[in-house]
């Protein structure tokens, strides 16, 4: 689940979550999905950040249990061998940054440690080895949950919040064209779109902005405010029009990526047919030239979960696509204490996708 806390506290359920299966999950003929490794020793985390640069996958930052946060910089060219690049960054322990990969750079902003939200911007240009501070007071202000994405070498931050019980949302859209030194507004959004936990991709030259939550504190789950609401800009974000709700359900933590020029979503944490709190397992494909009717859901059983609505899923994990292959790295077990996370590493193949 989308923690962004600092003291932990148990949910409104406490809905066991079942071990992650390895192996195979052939139910779904048009989703191969295979668990290539499945403990990585930079250990067990939420909401691990990073991506693919150069060919190799990233894992920065994260959190394991309520109050172990990471500080840290993984390496690995295969998703199974891992070089710690730097366990002194610099920028301090914090879990939900945002992690951007811009002219061959790493781009970390914001994020909260147990006790501090964050408004700084460092930046790596030796592949994590060491970070450098290039803005010590960013203007929009401390925040964790929101959400950065790379469009033409520019860096676009949306929302995210600030506090774990009186929850500040930002409804913002903010641009830096020089790797995160400089910041400016580039639109106030419409107030509902102040959020965490949402994703945003590119198709073509639209933007998606895609679920989410107003979870408020962040411990409980405020099932109004979850969304799978679908927003549309083709100005780069200076306004947006809303098209509907996608065929998911309402969630948060989920994690959504451009694939082969169609959308992707996977997993999150959401709620359950008995009003309970589950973890996602789903995979759904979306081509925007179809309409907001036009989801496909082509797996319900990612990382071998079983197809039942309350099996195994996760939330917060990292999502990269690398030689048009979907790899999910870490994530999010929790629906309960004690607050358990995982440290695999999935990939998977979708028929006539690859």
């Amino acid at each position: 689940m989308k923690f962004n806390g600092l003291i932990p506290f148990c949910f409104a359920t406490i809905s066991a979550c079942l071990p992650l299966v390895p192996g195979v999950a052939a139910a779904d003929p048009q989703v191969t999905w295979e668990r290539v490794s499945p403990t990585s020793p930079w250990g067990v985390r939420a909401m691990p950040r990073g991506g693919v640069l150069d060919g190799d996958f990233y894992v920065i930052g994260g959190r394991a249990g309520a109050f172990t946060i990471y500080g840290d910089t993984w390496r690995s060219a295969d998703g199974v061998t891992w070089e710690l690049m730097s366990d002194n960054t610099g920028w301090e322990q914090r879990a939900y940054p945002e992690v951007e990969i811009v002219q061959g750079k790493l781009v970390l902003t914001g994020g909260q440690g147990l006790m501090t939200f964050y408004n700084d911007v460092w930046r790596s240009a030796d592949k994590g080895r060491t970070w450098q501070q290039v803005n010590a007071d960013a203007p929009w202000g401390a925040r964790a949950g929101h959400y950065t994405m790379v469009v033409d070498d520019d860096i676009l931050l949306f929302g995210g919040a600030r506090n774990s019980w009186n929850r500040k949302f930002y409804p913002e859209l903010w641009v830096s064209h020089d790797l995160g030194e400089t910041w400016e507004l580039r639109a106030q959004l419409p107030d509902d779109m102040g959020r965490a936990g949402m994703q945003v991709v590119r198709i073509g030259g639209a933007l998606y902005f895609m679920g989410g939550d107003h979870d408020k504190p962040v411990f409980f789950a405020n099932w109004p405010g979850r969304r799978n609401d679908v927003w549309r800009s083709d100005d780069l974000g200076r306004t947006w029009t809303l098209l509907g709700n996608a065929g998911w359900v309402p969630r948060t933590g989920h994690q959504c990526a451009e694939l082969a020029g169609k959308i992707t979503c996977i997993g999150g944490h959401g709620r359950g047919p008995e009003d309970e709190q589950i973890l996602l397992h789903d995979m759904w494909l979306w081509d925007p030239r179809d309409g907001i009717d036009g989801w496909k859901r082509i797996s319900n059983t990612v990382w071998g979960c079983p197809d039942t609505p309350d099996s195994c899923g996760k939330s917060d994990f990292l999502l990269a696509i690398r030689d048009g292959k979907v790899w999910t790295i870490g994530g999010d077990r929790e629906v309960a204490s004690p607050w358990p996370q995982d440290n695999d590493v999935w990939v998977g193949t979708i028929a006539g996708e690859d």
